[in-house]
């Protein structure tokens, strides 16, 4: 089995070549709200990035990704091991959308709140966002403490440990570690389809763990190639 590397392409297609049930960990943050009728807006909801969808624009629209979603979650439910465990980024415009179609086929357990300390926004500012969270373990082995994480974001100190924000929808790695290390051991297997800039491939490498990503934008598949690269570096302490 082909371990540690982002694949540029789709994900649908990149999943192929997955095998049943070897994956440990599912951690992913897909396009939020990602309107595939509208002009302008993409097919990188198979495996790539795009902005956050206007809110003007109609919920339903969302139901052209449907198919596309029933897919990519009997995929997952293919490749995660009887007790592996996921973690589904999205926000409060998308999670009534995701929720049912992802617990079709997967034992969605609680809905996490990311906490992000601070955020913009004009009607309150958007301090938080959601997380489904699933897993087959038994229910001793399953999540660690509450389901508020309150970790910075890169409004509110993420920087610091980060440096600058390469992408829009970059999440601090501190983020994506902790969801590895609360379901996982060292040398676990973690897919991540919507893979960005890197982020849950640069957790990984500094957790112990091994990944598999795919990323359809050739500009942040190339910029998580580097971002891996530097963390190689600092972990060898070139």
């Amino acid at each position: 089995m082909r371990l540690n590397y982002i694949d540029n392409c789709d994900c649908l297609e990149g999943l192929r070549e997955v095998p049943d049930n070897s994956v440990d960990l599912i951690v992913t943050d897909p396009p939020y709200f990602l309107s595939m009728g509208h002009a302008g807006s993409s097919t990188n909801a198979r495996g790539g990035t795009s902005e956050q969808l206007n809110t003007n624009r109609c919920f339903n629209d969302l139901a052209i990704c449907t198919p596309f979603y029933k897919q990519l979650f009997a995929e997952y439910k293919r490749v995660l091991k009887d007790d592996g465990s996921f973690y589904f980024f999205t926000d409060w415009r998308g999670y009534a959308y995701y929720f049912p179609l992802l617990n079709a086929e997967l034992p969605v357990r609680n809905m996490l709140v990311w906490d992000k300390k601070s955020g913009p926004g004009s009607f309150y500012g958007f301090a938080h966002e959601l997380i489904i969270f699933g897993t087959y373990k038994p229910k001793n082995k399953a999540g660690c403490g509450t389901n508020v994480w309150r970790m910075s974001g890169f409004n509110s100190g993420a920087k610091s440990t980060n440096g600058d924000k390469v992408h829009p929808t970059q999440k601090p790695w501190e983020v994506i570690a902790k969801a590895i290390e609360d379901s996982t051991e060292p040398g676990a297997v973690v897919l991540d389809t919507f893979m960005g800039s890197g982020t849950t491939a640069v957790a990984c490498l500094r957790t112990g763990r091994n990944y598999i990503g795919f990323e359809l934008d050739e500009k942040y598949h190339a910029i998580a190639e580097q971002r891996i690269a530097g963390a190689v570096d600092e972990l060898l302490g070139v």
